[in-house]
């Protein structure tokens, strides 16, 4: 009975590398209710996966507060504007074919 149950969940259930596309994704935009449920089952069953979920957000939410945290006016001074179009400037020339 228990190998049949198994079965017929790995038939519904995504399979690892489709949850971790899920999840991504479902943090951008909202799921169809059947692939959120999905999801949400495989997440429960596998540790790996909730592991991998779990990151995934708390990577998101670090770079979401350190980009609000950040001083919005903070802007390169006129001296390393300038310092940065010198070298750049020195690294437009093609290479010669010696």
């Amino acid at each position: 009975m228990m190998k049949l149950m198994m079965r017929m969940m790995n038939l519904f259930l995504p399979t690892c590398e489709e949850v971790s596309s899920l999840a991504s994704r479902a943090m951008d935009e909202d799921l169809p209710f059947r692939k959120r449920i999905a999801m949400r089952m495989h997440l429960w069953m596998c540790i790996w996966c909730r592991r991998n979920a779990g990151q995934v957000k708390l990577m998101r939410n670090l770079a979401r507060d350190t980009v609000s945290s950040a001083d919005g006016d903070a802007r390169l001074s006129l001296a390393a504007r300038e310092r940065i179009t010198r070298a750049l400037g020195q690294h437009d020339d093609p290479p010669s074919d010696t």
